[in-house]
């Protein structure tokens, strides 16, 4: 028997509802029915309209050989259409997400109206990260009225019996993702007939997914028109029906108490003008409150900002440093580098503790979310506007350097330095990336590598005289005085502070500990511990569904397995609206040790990329990243000698996400160094035809001639002079388009060196040279002024080539390689 709406209303919650839209929901605002549609094709194409739209439009396509005429009669009735009545409220509510089959942009819109962003899915191409955190996903199981390949999009309208089987793939992998949304949630189903035939497919499908999903709320399903009797038969299936308009829908919802998370900012908090921040940042004025854990701290993880306030970290003295500088007028950011375990988080931790205490507003940004410079610029004109001064720490900044650097960008041209920005990177992610010119223009490089003397007294007086801390000093090391301890650290060690900690907490046997944990425990969680510890030392993403995808684990069985690993794999909130909660272990050390003695042997480093590139979900966008991070982790696909295994990898993850750049990337680049030319050129081609123009790329493009030109077999030197001719109209495109893009301009640099091997002639040269120096002039990164030394050495004889090899092009994505905004 059917619900009343008003039954319906009462059991749902927005927040844990996903709605699924059928064509019956656009009607009010315009767009056609399905019935219309066909006549209007049967009339257009003199075509029988006894067919449904799929096979009419399919017949339509076949007879005009025309693709355009058939998309151009469905965009006369769907474009330009505007969202009224209830539709409009859409966006009042957190949705979980929100499926569709309509073609038209009423939901977009709505949002654009409310000045909230739904992020949309028209084809897999759109899977791909992207800056900052949308309000909705809306997900277009039909395409989008806007984009088809008639007029050279990706995204395909699926409206043709074609269409459908040529996007069997894309539609496969939505479900996928409804799947995991009903885990914990309502679908409700509004705008279709029951009488419709399409709408059956749907709702036994949705339901099905519900059934795998073993989740715990209902399938409802909203119909217009009244039919008892068709009720019943989808209430066999497991559907909850009720009648009623999508207005009678919103009209119902704005009684029931609005679904808002409720605010507890308090007054003055500077975040309130951007609250999407406020769950994504660590306010350190909080954080310095909360309890100190040293027991914790010492089993591995990171020192908490409550921990430096307790004295259970020794003061750097880089971080009073960093304060002074960020003091003066016009500093704007300033960034500490260094190798793994020097210390670079927990001295920009002691520098934002310091700035507190000068009453400076401070936060860290969670690492694990998009960084959004639109609204962390909201935060800056705030200050501005209070005269306060803020300080934000952005840790492993290369992961978001694009973000940082549109960032800086944005508080140089307002001329804006009350909102300061402390960076974190290790050198070798850091150094080949793309910055902002502004970075040095009004910023700072701090480099962190050995303990000076200042600092090891501070280590050894820390040792001495905190009680939780000398307890666990070694007893070979406790039993020297304290010159010979002295000694001992800046001699043996080498002053390095890794060291330098092991030589004073005796952690040599650390390795041991921590395999004999591991064998404590069953099979099944040792499973966990080492496929958990193998991915995050890979760079991958881990979280709760993709170990429950990996794995094959019971959904039910995943709180006993969290206890079973106490203190060993932990689980934090990720995006809980989305079913998303990130696991890791407690530390990147262990996980580390985890992953050397489980995964040692290559093939099965090999095997375990497979599967997580099989098992990916590219609809969410921590997953994506993951793609990104296992081609850029030293760990990760770059660990496979055999380029081979990384092409097949590659090729993988393209299937999964085409729309994802850094894979393509890497695959066009192993191609060019195996010199297998025709089958790099077919990349790049694919590449410019789906992206358009990207700095990566054209740097590939040039080095894919210079590498034809100097290993093709059998050809002439003529030919091999031409070949580098036509490199050289590549490089001066890309030094006028990419001007700020080092690594394009490197290209050039090399294609200099390689003319003047074969001709003598160091014309391209001094150009690229030119190029290079202007770049320097402008943008101040010291890795240009390497760049030109090393060159200028290999011109004159002084190196070769295999010496001063330069670092590879790791960037996270194409933002973070292009600066110029015309070529982004």
């Amino acid at each position: 028997m059917s619900q009343t709406i008003e039954n319906m209303i009462s059991e749902i919650t927005p927040s844990r509802t996903v709605l699924l839209f059928g064509s019956g929901s656009s009607i009010p605002s315009g767009a056609p029915s399905v019935a219309k549609l066909v006549a209007a094709y049967a009339q257009e194409f003199k075509v029988s309209p006894d067919f449904s739209l799929s096979e009419i439009t399919q017949l339509a396509e076949t007879r005009s050989q025309s693709r355009r005429k058939v998309i151009s009669l469905l965009r006369k009735y769907c474009l330009d259409l505007k969202p009224t009545g209830g539709l409009r409220n859409l966006p009042l509510y957190d949705w979980k997400s929100i499926y569709t089959t309509n073609y038209d942009r009423l939901i977009e819109i709505a949002y654009e109206e409310r000045e909230k962003r739904a992020k949309v899915f028209s084809s897999n191409f759109d899977f791909n990260s992207d800056h900052g955190q949308p309000d909705v996903s809306l997900f277009k199981l039909h395409g989008t009225i806007e984009k088809d390949e008639c007029d050279g999009h990706n995204s395909r309208i699926i409206l043709t019996e074609s269409d459908y089987t040529k996007t069997a793939d894309y539609r496969e992998q939505l479900y996928d993702r409804m799947k995991s949304d009903l885990i914990s949630a309502d679908l409700v189903i509004i705008g279709h007939s029951l009488g419709d035939a399409h709408l059956k497919e749907i709702a036994i499908r949705a339901a099905k997914l519900n059934r795998e999903a073993m989740g715990t709320g209902r399938v409802w399903l909203l119909s217009y028109t009244p039919d008892e009797d068709r009720a019943s038969l989808y209430e066999q299936f497991g559907l909850t029906v009720a009648f009623g308009s999508i207005d009678d829908f919103f009209v119902e919802l704005a009684k029931k108490a609005p679904d808002r998370p409720i605010s507890n900012s308090t007054p003055g908090d500077l975040l309130d003008v951007a609250p999407a921040l406020v769950p994504v940042t660590t306010d350190v004025e909080h954080a310095v409150t909360l309890s100190a854990n040293f027991s914790s701290m010492y089993t591995g993880w990171p020192a908490t900002y409550a921990d430096i306030v307790a004295g259970f970290t020794f003061k750097r003295t880089l971080a009073s440093r960093i304060g002074s500088y960020l003091s003066t007028d016009f500093s704007l950011v300033a960034t500490i580098l260094g190798a793994s375990g020097v210390g670079k988080s927990t001295t920009a931790k002691q520098a934002l503790i310091e700035c507190r205490s000068k009453g400076w507003k401070c936060w860290e940004h969670n690492g694990r979310y998009a960084l959004d410079p639109r609204l962390w610029e909201k935060v800056a004109t705030n200050l501005k506007a209070t005269q306060d001064v803020g300080l934000l720490f952005v840790d492993d900044a290369h992961l978001h350097l694009g973000d940082v650097n549109e960032l800086i960008d944005r508080l140089a041209i307002l001329d804006n330095a009350h909102l300061k920005i402390l960076l974190a990177s290790t050198r070798n992610h850091w150094h080949p990336r793309i910055k902002t010119g502004n970075l040095f223009r009004h910023g700072k490089i701090f480099n962190l590598s050995t303990l000076n003397d200042q600092e090891i007294d501070a280590l050894l007086d820390m040792v001495e005289k905190v009680p939780e801390i000398k307890r666990l000093a070694g007893n070979d090391f406790a039993g020297f005085d304290r010159s010979e301890r002295r000694r001992r650290l800046t001699v043996r060690a080498s002053k390095d502070m890794f060291v330098c900690l092991k030589n004073i907490y005796n952690t040599d046997s650390l390795d041991a500990i921590i395999l004999q944990d591991f064998a404590s425990l069953s099979a099944p969680l040792q499973d966990i511990f080492r496929y958990v510890a193998a991915m995050e030392t890979a760079g991958i993403n881990v979280h709760r569904q993709l170990v429950i995808r990996l794995l094959g684990l019971p959904a039910q069985q995943v709180a006993a397995a969290l206890e079973g690993l106490t203190d060993i794999v932990s689980e934090y909130d990720y995006h809980v609206r989305d079913g998303i909660f990130g696991w890791r272990c407690r530390h990147p050390v262990i996980a580390g040790i985890v992953t050397k003695f489980k995964f040692g042997n290559l093939e099965k480093t090999i095997k375990l990329f497979e599967n997580v590139i099989d098992n990916i979900s590219p609809t969410f966008d921590i997953e994506v990243r993951s793609l990104r991070e296992l081609c850029n982790t030293e760990s990760g696909i770059p660990r496979i000698a055999d380029r081979k295994i990384q092409n097949r990898l590659l090729a993988k993850m393209i299937s999964r996400a085409p729309g994802e750049r850094v894979p393509r990337h890497r695959l066009i680049r192993n191609l060019i160094e195996m010199h297998e030319f025709p089958r790099a050129e077919t990349e790049i081609k694919l590449f410019e035809k789906d992206f358009g123009r990207d700095g990566p790329v054209h740097r590939y493009k040039i080095k894919y001639q210079v590498e034809r030109a100097m290993h093709t077999p059998g050809i002439l030197l003529e030919d091999r002079v031409a070949m580098l001719e036509q490199a050289h109209e590549l490089a001066v495109v890309g030094a006028e388009r990419y001007a700020s893009n080092k690594n394009v301009l490197a290209a050039y640099a090399e294609l200099g060196v390689e003319y003047f091997r074969l001709t003598g002639d160091l014309s391209y040269f001094d150009e690229a040279m030119r190029h290079l120096k202007s770049a320097e002039d402008k943008l101040g990164d010291p890795q240009i002024t390497a760049m030109i030394v090393k060159f200028t050495r290999r011109v004159g004889g002084q190196s070769s080539t295999e010496d001063e090899e330069l670092p590879e092009d790791v960037v996270p994505d194409a933002d973070a390689d292009i600066v110029e905004p015309e070529a982004a």
